[in-house]
C-alpha cells in the first residue's frame, strides 16, 4: 500500500479517537440534530386553464419552512391530458382535465388543470338566401354556413329588424307575419350575414264586371277587374285577347272590336284569372238612297231590258234589292231587275232597298211587225 495513503488513514483514526472535527461536542456523548417533519404542502396556482400545447409553471410551498426534507415530487392523474416535469412545469397535451399533485414527505396538494382546444375564430357567415319573398302566414328556414368549419364557437343567434312583419326562431325559421319588408340577421363570433324578407299578401281572386258582351265593329268598351283582397301586394292586372284580329285589349281593360267574330278577353293577377266572352257583330251602315238607271222607258210587247240600281253609300250593310211591278200582266220584273213587256199598257217598276225606293215608269206599245197588233191599234 502507498505509504502516503497509510499515513492519511492513520491520522484520521487518531483524530476520530480524540473527539475532534464534525459537529460533535468537544466533550460528552454525540446528539444528532432533531428531524423536522413536513406539516403541509401547497401548490400555486391551485387551478389552471390551458389550451393544447400550452404550459404553466407550478410552485410548491413546503411547511414548515425548516422541514428537514423539503423535496417535492410531481405527478399527473392523466398524462394523456397534461404532463408535469420534475420542476413543476405542466404541459397541456389533449382536451380534458387532470390533477397535478405535489408530494412532500407524504403531504400533497393538487392543481386542477383544464385543457381546451385552441380557440379558432369565426372568419365569415354565409346564408343560403339573401333576398326572399314570402306569402303572409308562410315560413322558410334559412341555412347558415360558419367558416372555418373548425371554428371554436359556431353558435348562431338570429334576429329580425321588424318582428311585427317577420319573426325568426333560434333555428333560422322565418315566418311572415304582415305585409312589409324586414331584415333577418345571423350573428356568430362577431360576424354577421343578412337576408332581406318581403312579405306578400297574395291575390285570392279576380272578377270582371262582365262575363259576356256583344259589341259592334269599331266600338270599344272597358272591362273592370276587381282584385281581392283589397290589400293584396300586387294588384297589377295583365289583359289578353284570344283573337287579336277580332278584339284587342289595352292595359286598362279597354276592348276594341275590329272585325265580326268572337274572342275571349282574360284578366290575370297573382296567378288568378277571369274572362269575358265577346261577340263582335258587323256594323250596320244604313242605305241613304237608291236610284235606277232609268226612270221611264217605252218597250214594245216582248221586249226586255235590265234596270240597274245604285245604292248609296257604297258600303251600306244591306244591299239586298226587292223588285216589284205594279201591273205584272203588262210588265214583269225578276230578282235581277230584268223587265219584260207582256202586253200594251203602262206599269211602274219599283226597287226597294232597306226601305228606300226608286221607280221606273214603263209604257208598253204594240209590235207593228204583227198585223193583228196594227189592226188593234187602228181601231
Amino acid at each position: 500500500m502507498n505509504k502516503t495513503i497509510i499515513a492519511l488513514i492513520t491520522s484520521a483514526v487518531v483524530i476520530s479517537s480524540c473527539g475532534g472535527g464534525g459537529d460533535k461536542p468537544s466533550s460528552g456523548p454525540y446528539t444528532p440534530p432533531a428531524n423536522i417533519a413536513v406539516s403541509s404542502v401547497s401548490v400555486s396556482p391551485s387551478t389552471s386553464e390551458l389550451v393544447i400545447g400550452g404550459t404553466v409553471q407550478l410552485s410548491a410551498t413546503v411547511n414548515p419552512s425548516n422541514a428537514t426534507d423539503k423535496f417535492v415530487s410531481w405527478s399527473s392523474s392523466n398524462q394523456t391530458v397534461a404532463t408535469v416535469a420534475p420542476t413543476g412545469l405542466v404541459t397541456a397535451k389533449a382536451e380534458g382535465s387532470a390533477n397535478i399533485t405535489a408530494n412532500a414527505s407524504g403531504k400533497t396538494a393538487v392543481c386542477k388543470v383544464s385543457v381546451k382546444k385552441p380557440t379558432v375564430a369565426v372568419v365569415s357567415l354565409e346564408l343560403d338566401q339573401t333576398d326572399i319573398s314570402l306569402n303572409k302566414g308562410t315560413s322558410q328556414t334559412l341555412k347558415v354556413t360558419v367558416k372555418p368549419d373548425n371554428a371554436t364557437d359556431k353558435n348562431v343567434t338570429w334576429s329580425s329588424s321588424k318582428t311585427d312583419i317577420v319573426t325568426v326562431d333560434n333555428s333560422g325559421k322565418v315566418t311572415a307575419v304582415a305585409k312589409g319588408i324586414a331584415t333577418i340577421t345571423a350573428s356568430c363570433g362577431g360576424k354577421t350575414a343578412t337576408c332581406k324578407v318581403t312579405v306578400i299578401i297574395p291575390v285570392e281572386s279576380i272578377t270582371l264586371n262582365q262575363k259576356s258582351i256583344t259589341i259592334t265593329e269599331g266600338e270599344s268598351q272597358t272591362l273592370v277587374a276587381t282584385v281581392k283582397p283589397d290589400d293584396a301586394s300586387d294588384k297589377s292586372v295583365i289583359w289578353t285577347s284570344s283573337n287579336t284580329s277580332v278584339i284587342t285589349v289595352d292595359s286598362n281593360g279597354k276592348v276594341t272590336a275590329l272585325a265580326e267574330g268572337s274572342a275571349t278577353v282574360s284578366a290575370s293577377c297573382g296567378g288568378k284569372e277571369a274572362s269575358c266572352s265577346i261577340t263582335v257583330q258587323k256594323k250596320i251602315i244604313p242605305v241613304s238612297s237608291i236610284t235606277l238607271s232609268q226612270t221611264s222607258v217605252t218597250l214594245v210587247v216582248g221586249e226586255n231590258i235590265t234596270l240597274t240600281v245604285t245604292i248609296l253609300p257604297d258600303n251600306a250593310t244591306d244591299k239586298n234589292t226587292t223588285w216589284n211591278s205594279s201591273a205584272p200582266n203588262i210588265v214583269t220584273v225578276d230578282e235581277n231587275g230584268k223587265i219584260t213587256a207582256i202586253d200594251r199598257g203602262t206599269a211602274t217598276i219599283s226597287a226597294n232597298v232597306s226601305g228606300k225606293e226608286a221607280s221606273c215608269s214603263v209604257t208598253v206599245v204594240a209590235n207593228y211587225g204583227h198585223i193583228n197588233d196594227r189592226r188593234d191599234d187602228i181601231f
